[in-house]
């Protein structure tokens, strides 16, 4: 019984790790698709946009989410209230709660970390502006190294 139990919890931190390899592979793409369109993207904002403005406000709400996805994660880890819920749906897939739990807090925080790397993305669109790119690229990157996986928090 232990040993089937040790294996579903390594088949659903495995999950885990794929899911983190995938959101921080994202990251790559938007490194590649800006790559890509660089030489031939106009900005679409003209000269009247507060685009000084607009990218102050998208580095706090950077900034921001770089903590809050830490939160966020402690928070459901710790969090009783919802762990009947978290049973009964993790009863009807198959997957061991503990791992369900963490997987809804791993998925939650990267989510929140991959929409600084999203900012990012916005702004060269808008801009053509690389070099603020690759700041937010890099605020998401360690925000998601940040929230690494971690087997000692499942235990």
């Amino acid at each position: 019984m232990k040993t089937d139990n040790s294996n579903m919890l390594k088949k659903g931190f495995l999950r885990i790790w794929i899911i983190w390899g995938a959101m921080f592979g994202s990251l790559l793409m938007y490194v590649v698709i800006c790559h890509i369109l660089e030489p031939t993207w106009k900005p679409i904002v003209d000269a009247g946009f507060p685009l000084k403005t607009f990218n102050n406000a998208l580095f706090v709400a950077a900034i921001a989410a770089f903590f809050l996805s830490n939160y966020i994660r402690k928070f459901i880890l710790k969090s009783e209230s919802q762990l009947a819920r978290f049973r009964e749906i993790a009863a009807r897939t198959n997957i061991n709660p503990v791992i369900f739990k963490y997987q809804t807090a791993v998925i939650i925080s990267l989510a929140i970390s991959e929409s600084i790397g999203i900012f990012g993305f916005i702004i060269f669109l808008l801009s053509k502006d690389i070099n603020t790119f690759y700041i937010f690229i890099a605020i998401s990157a360690a925000s998601m190294i940040y929230n690494i996986p971690k087997v000692s928090e499942i235990e």
